[in-house]
């Protein structure tokens, strides 16, 4: 199934110059598959936000006060938007109804998002996506999460490697949990077997965000 995932990736985007992008919220056809002011306008687009959770915060408190207590494993979380429409449904569409080019658009505007915080230059980023249990990715026949990892590397040039984690028990569905419940639902429920010494990593997940950095 991947093998022919990866085909039918490779064959949409030779297909790519012949056919014009339509907006995947309001439908417009142009140069993108997600228009400037679509994505200007997601909801909660420049909201404060916790740098560990990504909720919404006030503008004076970052991190909020339950991250402040119980500091994650990594430096900050980065959100895209409020899973709220019409992001929600995008993504409702890409996970569960199979519609793997959804992935692109939300990948290229997460990596234009994080263009507005250029990291050091310095710096040696890896991008890598949360592993699906194997039953859910037999089921849904790609990683969702990767795939938006994939645009997201490919519009900011950094190296993707998947293999960076790996997942060592199942969990409930993410899309069932509010934030901090799916924090909480990751401890334990990942390892990365690659010694990460020296090096930056940005690991997306599927609701438009990136937990960044690990190692």
């Amino acid at each position: 199934k991947a093998g022919t995932h990866r085909l039918l990736h490779a064959c949409a985007g030779a297909l790519d110059p012949w056919f014009p992008a339509a907006c995947v919220v309001c439908g417009a056809t142009g140069a993108a598959t997600l228009c400037a002011p679509c994505e200007t306008a997601l909801p909660g687009r420049n909201a404060p936000r916790c740098t560990g959770c990504g909720e919404r915060v006030p503008a004076s408190a970052a991190p909020c006060a339950a991250c402040a207590a119980n500091p994650p494993p990594f430096e900050r979380t980065h959100v895209l938007a409020d899973y709220a429409p019409p992001l929600d449904r995008v993504v409702h569409a890409l996970k569960f109804g199979r519609e793997a080019a959804l992935a692109r658009p939300l990948g290229e505007a997460l990596a234009r998002d994080l263009g507005r915080h250029p990291a050091p230059p310095d710096a040696r980023w890896l991008v890598t996506a949360i592993p699906l249990s194997l039953e859910r990715l037999a089921a849904r026949g790609f990683n969702q999460s990767l795939e938006i990892a994939r645009a997201l590397a490919r519009a900011q040039r950094l190296p993707l490697d998947h293999r960076l984690l790996v997942r060592t028990r199942a969990g409930a569905p993410a899309s069932t949990l509010p934030a901090r419940a799916r924090r909480e639902a990751l401890e334990g429920a990942l390892a990365a077997p690659v010694p990460l010494a020296d090096r930056a990593v940005l690991v997306v997940d599927a609701r438009g965000q990136v937990l960044g950095k690990l190692g």
